[in-house]
């Protein structure tokens, strides 16, 4: 039987040894220090021990390995100070932060100055910046130290971190440690080393203020981040934005003008197009009067082609006074759309009064000259008829009250159209027969009419299901100038005074 493999004493000996050491290794904080007054080169043996968060002893035992890592005091826009209590006696954070005010606006840089007095359990300046980075409560540390940090160095981009080192003894020399961030540049060579040289006569001195103050003002001037792109990028933005909206404001308006220029321009056309059809019409109104059939004085055939004359000639005397006020719209070079309206109303109804006009000759003269709209009249007429059958096969159609008079009209007004088919057909039917045929197609007209109308009200009540297109035709909305094309006697039903055609 295999047993599980247990490790001896010299084995987990070894495996502690391992673990410690790199415990050791990940929480090395060893890096060369830059004294003040050192060379500026130090070997990898004189890294200085790694640091320990702050703690406060509970005892004198624990307090020999504790590390106090100063904490940021005062803050002047991009300057951020740390002073232990230690050296508050003899450093005067107020003094300083007057004193760098104004340098520190003036750069893009951000500066963490710690000050620390010995004696502590740090092993120099370089340690305390090393500690403020990594236990300290600024955001100087860099996102990636522990991939990086010692190759690429442990301060963030844009942080400038400055380590001072008070020494206990008065005649001792102040220590001093710059830690430039990566994208941190010098100003001019050797910048670093005029900044661990800035303070040296005041410290020698005693005055730690001065000194401290004058190491700050030296790494503002020495030392330069890369300027803060933020407010240039959005005013950058800003002004793209501007720009577009300018440039789709441009296209828009530029678009709007053109498309009303070609409005305008197509008014004009048209316009043009109703002036020519107004002056045609307006010719031929004048050269051709309406005919005397023979009618009676009394009847609505005779009543409608009295007004009809009536109109021609008021017509004809309007638009020869126009003709003399006014050269023409179509000389103008802008049309409104509403002048383009009342020139389209005008052309319909010259339209329609040469059409009536037409239609009376055509009646009042030979046979063959009324034989179109005889026959425009009987169809119109045959295609309403057999609206109404469709309308009777609907479902439930059959049972509407109108049902019997539809299917009547159906059939008197077949044979009866037959009849007048035939009156007109024949070679003896002159001009004296045309406005008998014509008045009886009319009451004809008027009596199919009632019954499409009546059918129609009694499907709504009945809540009959009538197709949309068949509902138009037997309502009669269709459009206003094929209906008055095609239907000879609509045309002059519209010229009978108190028409409601009209």
């Amino acid at each position: 039987m295999n047993r599980p493999r247990s490790f001896g004493p010299l084995a987990l000996g070894r495996i502690q040894c391992a673990c410690l050491l790199a415990a050791a290794v990940v929480l090395s904080l060893g890096t060369a220090t830059v004294p003040a007054h050192a060379s500026a080169a130090a070997t990898e043996s004189d890294a200085p021990a790694p640091v320990y968060p702050s703690a406060t002893p509970s005892d004198g035992a624990e307090d020999e390995g504790t590390v106090l890592i100063p904490s940021v005091t005062s803050q002047e826009g991009n300057f951020y100070l740390a002073v232990t209590d230690a050296a508050l006696d003899d450093v005067d954070s107020e003094r300083i932060m007057d004193q760098v005010r104004q340098a520190v606006g003036e750069q893009d840089a951000k500066i963490l100055l710690g000050v620390d007095q010995e004696p502590n359990n740090l092993k120099g300046a370089a340690q305390l910046v090393r500690g403020m980075l990594m236990f300290g409560d600024s955001d100087a540390l860099s996102d990636d130290w522990l991939e990086n940090g010692k190759t690429l160095g442990y301060v963030g981009k844009g942080w400038i971190a400055v380590g001072v080192m008070l020494p206990e003894d008065p005649a001792d020399e102040v220590e001093v440690f710059v830690d430039p961030g990566r994208d941190i540049s010098e100003t001019d060579p050797g910048s670093s080393q005029k900044i661990l040289a800035a303070g040296d006569e005041a410290f020698r001195a005693g005055d730690y203020t001065a000194g401290i103050t004058e190491v700050a003002l030296a790494t503002t001037q020495q030392l330069q981040a890369p300027p803060d792109r933020t407010l240039s990028k959005v005013i950058a933005v800003v002004v793209l934005a501007v720009a577009i909206v300018f440039m789709l404001a441009w296209a828009w308006r530029a678009k709007r003008r053109k498309a009303k220029k070609a409005a305008a321009a197509e008014r004009l056309k048209q316009a043009e197009l109703l002036e020519s059809r107004i002056q045609q019409a307006s010719r031929y109104l004048g050269r051709k009067p309406v005919p005397d059939l023979g009618l009676p004085e009394q009847g609505r055939l005779a009543e409608a082609m009295a007004e009809l004359e009536k109109q021609r000639a008021g017509t004809q005397h309007g638009t020869q006074h126009a003709q003399d006020l006014d050269p023409g719209i179509a000389v103008q070079e802008q049309v409104s759309e509403k002048q383009l309206a009342d020139l389209r109303h005008r052309e319909r109804e010259l339209s329609l009064l040469r059409g009536a006009v037409q239609l009376a000759h055509d009646f009042a003269g030979r046979p063959r000259d009324s034989r179109e709209s005889w026959a425009s009249i009987f169809e119109y007429h045959r295609e309403r008829l057999e609206d109404l059958a469709l309308f009777l096969d609907l479902p439930g159609a059959g049972q509407l009250g109108c049902a019997q008079a539809a299917r009547t009209v159906i059939i008197t007004h077949t044979d009866e159209l037959q009849l007048l088919r035939t009156r007109v057909g024949r070679r003896n039917t002159g001009a004296q027969d045309a406005p008998g045929i014509l008045d009886r197609l009319w009451e004809l007209r008027d009596e199919l009419d009632g019954v499409l109308r009546d059918a129609l009200a009694q499907a709504g009540q009945a809540r009959l299901k009538v197709p949309q297109g068949l509902g138009e035709r037997m309502a009669g909305r269709q459009p206003a100038d094929a209906a008055l094309e095609n239907d000879p006697i609509a045309l002059l039903r519209n010229f009978l005074p108190g028409s409601e055609a009209r």
